[in-house]
């Protein structure tokens, strides 16, 4: 049986993930910044801020799955709170390469997260692998936090996440949120694309890249045909609540109360 050993799997991706592989026979661990009762999964106790880990979680993994990182939804996009937001993963990186290239060990594999966002606001281009990366905060923070592995000792595989969508979290409850008060809401122009990607169908590529060997650089994780924020917003409306009202939410508002976290609503068509 092989040992997967995850950082960030009490979060909403990991949960799920650490479900899906041990239905697949796979003993999940978790590297964790406090000792906690999560069950069945054996928990490691980790700093990566400070460079701490358990040599002993990773003598024991076959694999690594890497999700860590503060959450780029979590906090108003001070510059505080940007520099917190890429230090965050250039922290898990470097710990867990520097316990590889440190500890013994027999891990095969290591799997990381990263984000679409990496292409940039792109309007109607078509994006791939091989794109270019674009600018602004996103893209620069998927830019550090994909070079920060380039120096992996094993085999690394890096997944450019697009919109998660689940009913237990993230973005797909706060969209239909307002839908229970009757509100459909439209966000700017409603023409900016959403890649996204259901949260099963997500994990489910991080298992195929764990066993597949052969794999390695980075892919995207996105259903085939994105839509448009606006055909999204129409689709929920008619599937969840038909009777609600649809309400556009001019850009300059969303400006003014975001401000430049914006961004996280014009993704990238990939």
């Amino acid at each position: 049986m092989k040992k997967v050993l995850i950082a960030g799997g009490s979060g909403l991706i990991g949960r799920r993930l650490t479900q899906l592989l041990q239905e697949e026979g796979y003993e999940v661990m978790w590297l964790s910044r406090s000792a906690s009762d999560s069950g069945d999964v054996k928990t490691f106790i980790w700093n990566p801020a400070k460079g701490e880990i358990d040599p002993q979680a990773i003598m024991e993994a076959d694999a690594l799955i890497a999700l860590s990182g503060a959450g780029v939804a979590d906090g108003r996009w001070t510059e505080a709170y940007k520099k917190k937001i890429i230090e965050s993963r250039l922290h898990v990186a470097s710990t867990l390469l520097d316990a590889l290239n440190k500890t013994r060990h027999h891990v095969q594999c290591l799997l990381t997260a990263s984000a679409i966002g990496i292409y940039g606001d792109r309007g109607e281009e078509l994006l791939t692998e091989s794109s270019t990366t674009g600018s602004g905060f996103l893209s620069e923070t998927c830019s550090y936090w994909e070079a920060a592995y380039s120096n992996s000792p094993i085999r690394t595989v890096s997944i450019r996440i697009g919109i998660v969508l689940s009913k237990d979290g993230g973005a797909l409850p706060e969209m239909a949120g307002p839908m229970k008060a009757g509100i459909c809401p439209v966000l700017g122009s409603g023409q900016q694309y959403m890649s996204w990607i259901h949260i099963d169908d997500l994990c489910r590529i991080f298992i195929h890249a764990l066993k597949e060997n052969q794999l390695q650089s980075v892919y995207n994780a996105v259903a085939p045909a994105p839509v448009t924020h606006q055909t999204f917003m129409h689709t929920l409306r008619k599937t969840l609540a038909p009777y609600s009202i649809t309400i556009p939410v001019p850009a300059f508002l969303l400006k003014l109360f975001l401000g430049e976290k914006v961004r996280l609503y014009w993704t990238a068509h990939a």
